[in-house]
């Protein structure tokens, strides 16, 4: 990759000694720190240097785990895409109906505890100072809208249909994380219904819309 932000840092003869060998951190906590400084501060502010300072250690531990920086970041990529893109597919294919589909998905994203809003922001700022990420979230917005799109399908849509509704659906939420829009969940799950409608032209069943709700509060209320 052509970017600035993709460049390997060599440890010296010190940082690259046995003495590392007793560390304990395991490669998920590099990959942890890494994708906590990109959520945070952005690419440039992933580096070796820097990650080995909030973990605490020499950057030769670092290099049990990755070979360079850009292996580092190809993890981060792989994260994300499992982390973001995974628990969606996994709540549409595991669906059982149209509503249990849609309001799965919709856990999906206002909960925001399988799905980091956060990290997906990073990646498209990340795309935007790298062509080949941006190649990569361009398809992974692609995979995700096509995922939707197969889940109208085999819920009796229209193939061109399927594809506007999961497109509709689909860059509804980005465009609202991309915004970081500030709205009580109250008032988002008063909303419920007329969502139902918007994106399935269909109307939400008032029992099933009143159970989903009272089911998310005690979440958000249980310790």
């Amino acid at each position: 990759m052509n970017t600035p932000t993709r460049t390997a840092e060599k440890p010296t003869s010190v940082e690259s000694g046995l003495d590392d060998r007793r560390l304990p951190l395991a490669k998920a906590d590099w990959l942890a720190a890494g994708l906590r400084v990109l959520a945070d501060e952005g690419i440039e502010s992933v580096q070796i240097a820097r990650l080995a300072r909030d973990l605490n250690v020499t950057r030769g531990s670092f290099y049990w785990h990755f070979s360079d920086h850009n292996d580092l970041l190809d993890a981060i990529v792989g994260e994300w895409r499992r982390r973001n893109s995974g628990v969606m597919l996994e709540a549409l294919e595991g669906s059982t109906s149209l509503t249990h589909g849609i309001l799965s998905l919709f856990q999906v994203w206002v909960d925001k505890a399988p799905f980091d809003p956060c990290l997906d922001h990073a990646m498209r700022d990340w795309a935007r100072r790298s062509p080949e990420i941006r190649e990569t979230v361009e398809a992974e917005d692609d995979s995700r809208v096509e995922a939707i799109a197969r889940f109208f399908r085999a819920n009796g849509y229209e193939k061109t249909e399927a594809f506007i509704r999961a497109r509709v659906i689909y860059f509804t939420q980005v465009s609202y994380d991309s915004m970081g829009i500030e709205e009580p969940m109250t008032k988002r799950m008063s909303y419920l219904n007329a969502y139902f409608r918007c994106f399935t032209g269909m109307e939400i069943d008032e029992d099933t819309a009143r159970a989903y709700r009272k089911a998310f509060a005690r979440r958000k209320t249980t310790p």
